[in-house]
């Protein structure tokens, strides 16, 4: 008998409507050829919560013991990486050499498949030139850090230029890929340009395009009478919605069928080209005044009328799930007692199979941490129809195996996989066989039934944690002040952590803005730790965070915040410093690593890179402030490295 195949399949979140459609195309190849797959979701980027950072330690479970091949969905992953794209492309290369095949964004030595959207993106441009006479465009783009945007971006001028039509810089607006910023940049362009005379409107996504017809329909606009409004990817609802959008469709749930196959080819030895182009199409329909193809516009009257009934039908039952589970889960109960509780509500919310997998102790991990996934584990639960509910509590090593294989043999078809977790701590991961809900619905869900788990383990641990501290002759109040102080307190170096930082920095930046005083927000990255940590060893890499750590607390006012954000990132918020202080403040830590690298014996030399931002009236959330602090860090570290390259150079290529 033949090993079926086991795919893993990361995007960077189950709900979006690009992610929907790609887990289609995966879900029918496997069907089709008997493959299982676990999908893996990377909630990353400003969007994300604050916490989605640990569905990154999902990534140390890519090898070959859990996996035979890997697909990404990489296109959309670069979207919210944005700047940091290296980053992603570093992480895609290190991880262990099993078959890989990346969907959307070449990377050197990876198989990609891209959409080829040049030639029905030009002809959209000559279409509402020609057909419809339009000669004043307002383009919606994603940021200048989205290189699929800047793609489409450069198409929609240059046809543009062909046609001696000049694009209004100010005429460029960003909607960052969603309906809500299209429809607050588009709200907002309307405001400061009352009369501006736009016949119109490329948006490079359909979520933006729907965004924008919101706001321009509700002001009174009549699309596409007055104005023209196309999108690009021509998700469901672009089809479905009562004034059906213009659009290029990319073939998503192709997309992922194609990418299964070539996976598939590369883990039975085939060779596969290094990259393949799937031409996208243009589809025409009332958002620009065309009328649809007669079969599509029948298609899409049965689309429409599926989707009002799954609306009333399916919406309201979905919604009437969450709220008996809000309400059967209100009294926290211990975990011997949730097990019984979540069998009832998994067969509620239409879910086929879950693999419960818990640490036997919680692991402490903050953003941008190595992360120690602990050597013990058990499979507390496992439900793979209404009679196998069990609690098996198998042991196994996470770090081995991503399950034990008596475990992993029952699991037929596809897995999504989440990390167990709150706040800063780990607790294991779950397998969920999602079902016919809506993918949002399944993320609420697994935060939901995620909390419950979390809760269960610690009424028992706080049970636990009340024994003992009795026995110690310690009262609760003094246990719960010392917990309290823990929590915001980073433990190798006595700095702030990730929380305790942002919590304080926020309330100073909104201080001091109260009071009409400004700042900086500074960013502070080691470099070459991890050449550290691996030819010293971590003892000597964790020397080395605290020496960054006793630099901070030199040349920094008592009155500054600082904070060590994970592994080797540092900020400090230094209230009344401006710009021009800056140089001062690099200089100053310079200063500092050259004493401690030429007064101590360690092995290492000490260098720290860094960035700053300023923060304002206009701009005062902290995330922003650090987002472009660390941008700016980023140049000071490439700077370094080109600096250094030149130095080894001989002098005559200098």
């Amino acid at each position: 008998m033949t090993e079926k195949k086991r795919v893993g399949v990361l995007v960077n979140t189950i709900y979006s409507d690009y992610a929907v459609a790609f887990e289609k195309g995966i879900e029918r190849y496997s069907a089709e050829h008997g493959c299982s797959y676990y999908l893996f979701p990377l909630e990353h980027g400003k969007n994300s919560g604050v916490y989605d950072y640990h569905c990154e330690t999902l990534l140390s479970f890519f090898n070959k013991n859990n996996l035979d091949g890997l697909v990404f969905a990489s296109a959309t992953m670069a979207n919210n990486f944005k700047s940091d794209l290296p980053r992603l492309v570093e992480t895609i290369k290190m991880l262990p050499p099993i078959p890989k095949v990346s969907v959307g964004l070449e990377i050197e030595g990876i198989p990609t498949i891209k959409i080829n959207s040049s030639k029905p993106m030009k002809d959209l441009v000559a279409h509402l030139v020609e057909k419809h006479g339009c000669k004043k465009f307002v383009l919606m783009r994603c940021d200048t850090f989205n290189y699929e945007s800047l793609e489409r971006e450069k198409c929609v001028l240059d046809e543009l230029a062909k046609r001696g039509i000049e694009l209004n810089p100010k005429w460029t607006l960003n909607g960052n890929f969603l309906f809500d910023n299209a429809y607050s940049s588009m709200a907002s362009f309307l405001r400061h340009n009352p009369d501006a005379d736009f016949d119109a409107v490329i948006c490079l996504n359909d979520s933006m395009a729907m965004g924008v017809m919101n706001c321009l329909m509700e002001r009174g606009c009549k699309i596409p009478e007055q104005v023209k409004v196309t999108g690009f990817d021509n998700v469901f609802e672009s089809a479905s919605a009562e004034l059906s959008i213009t659009t290029v469709d990319q073939k998503i749930e192709d997309f992922a069928f194609l990418a299964m196959e070539k996976i598939c080819g590369l883990i039975d030895g085939q060779r596969i080209p290094p990259l393949e182009l799937l031409d996208a199409s243009l589809i025409y329909r009332g958002s620009c005044g065309c009328e649809p193809n007669p079969d599509e516009k029948k298609s899409m009257m049965d689309v429409s009328a599926k989707r009002r009934y799954d609306i009333f039908r399916m919406g309201g039952n979905q919604l009437y799930m969450l709220h008996y589970f809000l309400m059967e889960t209100q009294t926290p109960v211990p975990l011997e007692n949730l097990y019984t509780r979540l069998h009832y509500s998994l067969c509620l919310f239409d879910i086929h199979g879950m693999v419960l997998a818990l640490y036997n102790h919680s692991v402490y991990f903050e953003k941008g941490a190595d992360f120690k996934r602990p050597d013990s584990a058990r499979v507390a639960m496992t439900f793979f129809d209404e009679k196998t509910f069990e609690r098996p509590e198998i042991s196994f090593n996470p770090n081995a195996r991503i399950l034990p294989p008596e475990i992993a043999e029952k699991m037929d078809g596809g897995y999504t996989i989440f990390p167990v977790y709150a706040e800063c701590f780990q607790y294991g991961y779950i397998f969920l066989k999602l079902g016919r809900f809506e993918r949002i619905f399944y993320q609420s869900v697994f935060e939901l039934i995620s909390k419950e788990i979390v809760t269960s383990i610690k009424i028992t641990g706080e049970q636990t944690e009340k024994n003992s501290l009795k026995n110690q002759n310690v009262t609760l109040e003094q246990y719960s002040e010392k917990m309290h102080r823990l929590s915001f307190t980073d433990e190798m170096t006595g700095l702030l952590n990730r929380r305790g930082f942002y919590e304080y920095a926020r309330r100073q930046i909104a201080a001091s803005l109260e009071n009409g005083r400004g700042g900086l927000v500074i960013y502070c990255d080691m470099d070459g730790l991890k050449k550290i940590n691996d030819t010293y060893g971590h003892d000597v890499g964790d020397r080395a965070i605290k020496y960054e750590a006793q630099i901070l607390k030199t040349i920094f006012r008592s009155t500054d915040i600082a904070g060590r954000l994970g592994g080797d990132e540092f900020a400090v918020l230094a209230c009344d410093m401006k710009l021009k202080d800056f140089p001062r403040i690099k200089k100053a830590l310079a200063l500092e690593c050259d004493k401690i690298n030429s007064g101590s014996l360690e092995p290492f030399t000490l260098s720290v890179s860094v960035g700053c931002s300023e923060f304002s009236v206009a701009k005062d959330d902290i995330e922003d402030l650090l987002n472009t602090a660390d941008s700016s860090q980023y140049e000071d570290k490439r700077a370094k490295k080109e600096a250094e390259k030149k130095k080894k150079k001989p002098w005559w290529q200098r």
